[in-house]
């Protein structure tokens, strides 16, 4: 992991953990509504003849259509001058580098690619067990994918900058935007 320490000279805030949870709800209310658009995707490409037969077509078909346009999206919103998702914006929160700076767009692809390679993983799991349902490698990879996920959310509320494991490996942090903006708009912080 980044053990890169946090710049003491950025005065911002890190965002609570309950803050983040509800920002991430917000965002995947968002993703569902793109999962709607891909499952109708799928029944066009069905149509057209598309082979779901292999897991690995139906395990590319989903990330083409779902896994991968979501990590793209959020790295370009978490990259761009408001530095943040939809959820995040909402909740007044923003995504920096450890010394308070906007993400490079390497940086952000990166923290994207970590917080989703769960979701991946456990597609990859899911997809294969339809085809193999006692492959045990596969009902590890779904149960572990879980798992990492459930790391990651008790790291982001023990850890005192209330860090994730994407956090951790991209280097990056999540600000309260609100104490930021204030911090730089009254000349010190508080």
């Amino acid at each position: 992991m980044n053990a890169e320490p946090i710049s003491a000279a950025t005065t911002a805030a890190p965002a609570r953990a309950l803050p983040r949870l509800r920002a991430s709800a917000l965002d995947l209310a968002v993703v569902a509504g793109w999962a709607v658009f891909a499952a109708a995707a799928g029944v066009v490409a069905r149509a057209f003849d598309y082979d779901f037969a292999s897991p690995t077509s139906a395990d590319i078909f989903a990330f083409v259509t779902l896994v991968g346009p979501v990590v793209l999206t959020f790295a370009f919103q978490e990259a761009s001058s408001r530095k943040a998702t939809f959820g995040k914006r909402r909740l007044g929160l923003q995504v920096t580098d450890r010394s308070g700076r906007r993400l490079s767009l390497a940086r952000s692809l990166t923290r994207s690619i970590v917080k989703f390679l769960p979701w991946q993983l456990a597609h990859t799991a899911v997809i294969g067990l339809f085809d193999d349902s006692t492959n045990s490698m596969l009902i590890v990879a779904a149960i572990g994918a879980q798992a990492l996920v459930l790391a990651s959310v008790i790291a982001m509320a023990v850890d005192p900058y209330h860090r994730s494991f994407h956090d951790w490996l991209a280097g990056t942090r999540v600000i309260a935007e609100e104490h930021s903006r204030r911090s730089t708009t009254e000349g010190g912080s508080t």
